[in-house]
């Protein structure tokens, strides 16, 4: 396939379709970056029909945004079902998925266990292989960038204990390229392992990241910790002896990315002394719900809502205000950035239904607060509990539960660096 073709990227805002996008396109072809954020939802099946008409390819690494059990295999089933589905009937000749290298031997139970998630990556895989569409898939190993998420899971005080399971892990940038390779190569009808070019010891993985980063914990070597609640051997990380090979080593990567994100801290202002413009551009990025909420009150009340007295204010409808807290690149997260804001709802107040383009992590302060996505249960919620949506989910209800109490929150986004977190929603 070296003809100029129409490729469609699920997960194209992603940190590795992200890549894909812009590998593809800088090689000629008609790429689409689909995501919610571009009005593509593999859950709703909103999106796709229009996306995928006259595509010839379609690579698919979106990935969960929740690793536990039930809601990964939901997941992937329920997207895999409408992509597959929409590819067919689009007369997609070639389907590319991500996957991890060992998930067939990552089944194992433990506290913590991330089991379920890799059982759900095999309901997606057959999924695939049973749609009658030509398709490879791509097995990577784990991602240099992930060395820190690995760390954190395995913190105990002030050591980590991890096991010194032998892993090759790559780059971001070698498993976008690798994908795209694959995208525009034929058919395998079948699975290719990609993986760095050289193995070691999840331990000592960890160890020189940390050493590399001025982390002063200690990595403790433990045989029995096992991989994220799973216990592993030497051969379930690593690939078979036909992988694909990326060729950048992990010293490489960690000295650019340590001497980069020195660059960037020594030319970065501290996150407390950020500029007025910068505060206003996070406030507009964060406080999406409240200013369309306003924008569609203001539309209905028309431009004689100037004109009402003061005394009227107590009928006006009650909004939320949102302060903005903190704005920091990810450097970790290549690509990524975090916001934080508080947001206080007065007595009754209550959001539209809306959709962020982000990682949304919320922790009640004060008073409760009703939340509720879609396809799940309405929970209320009170100081110290926390609520979690990803980029795939719509936000159907967010209010305060008492008419006579206000209730403040904290929130804090992972989302793509410069893109709106707001998305709007039906």
């Amino acid at each position: 396939m070296n003809n100029k073709m129409k490729i469609v990227v699920i997960g194209g805002s992603g940190l590795i379709g992200s890549k894909v996008v812009t590998n593809l396109r800088q090689r000629g072809h008609e790429v689409v970056a689909a995501s919610p954020s571009t009005g593509v939802n593999t859950l709703t099946g909103e999106g796709l029909a229009e996306a995928l008409a006259g595509a010839q390819v379609v690579v698919d690494v979106a990935n969960s945004p929740s690793f536990e059990d039930k809601p990964a295999l939901e997941f992937f089933e329920t997207s895999g079902r409408n992509l597959l589905a929409a590819e067919k009937a689009a007369g997609v000749k070639h389907h590319v998925a991500l996957s991890v290298v060992g998930t067939d031997r990552l089944l194992g139970s433990g506290p913590g266990s991330l089991s379920g998630y890799f059982r759900a990556k095999m309901a997606q895989e057959n999924l695939i292989k049973a749609s009658g569409i030509p398709f490879t898939i791509v097995h990577a190993t784990q991602f240099f960038e992930f060395a820190k998420n690995i760390a954190q899971s395995a913190t105990d005080s002030s050591s980590i204990r991890l096991s010194p399971v032998l892993m090759q892990p790559m780059v971001s940038d070698d498993v976008a390229a690798a994908v795209a390779d694959v995208a525009l190569g034929e058919p395998m009808n079948g699975m290719v392992e990609i993986a760095g070019p050289d193995q070691i010891r999840q331990d000592e993985l960890v160890r020189q990241f940390l050493s590399a980063t001025g982390d002063a914990r200690k990595v403790i070597a433990d045989a029995n910790a096992g991989y994220f609640g799973i216990a592993v051997n030497d051969q379930s990380l690593v690939p078979g002896a036909n992988a694909r090979l990326g060729p950048t080593h992990f010293a490489e990567w960690l000295s650019r990315t340590t001497t980069q994100k020195t660059a960037t801290e020594k030319q970065s202002a501290p996150a407390s002394n950020l500029s007025g413009d910068a505060v206003k551009v996070v406030a507009l990025l964060l406080c999406g719900i409240v200013f369309a909420a306003l924008s569609l009150r203001n539309a209905a009340a028309g431009d004689s809502s100037t004109d009402k007295p003061k005394a009227a204010a107590t009928t006006e409808p009650k909004e939320a205000k949102v302060t903005p807290l903190l704005s920091k690149e990810l450097m970790d997260l290549p690509g990524k950035e975090g916001l934080m804001v508080t947001v206080e709802y007065p007595p009754g107040s209550s959001d539209p239904i809306h959709r962020h383009n982000a990682h949304g992590f919320i922790y009640v302060l004060e008073g409760s607060i009703v939340m509720q996505v879609r396809g799940g249960k309405e929970v209320t919620l009170t100081p110290g509990q926390t609520f979690y949506e990803g980029p795939e989910d719509v936000h159907v209800v967010g209010r305060n539960a008492s008419q006579t109490k206000a209730a403040k929150f904290v929130v804090f986004f992972v989302k793509d660096k410069g893109a709106p977190v707001l998305v709007p929603a039906k």
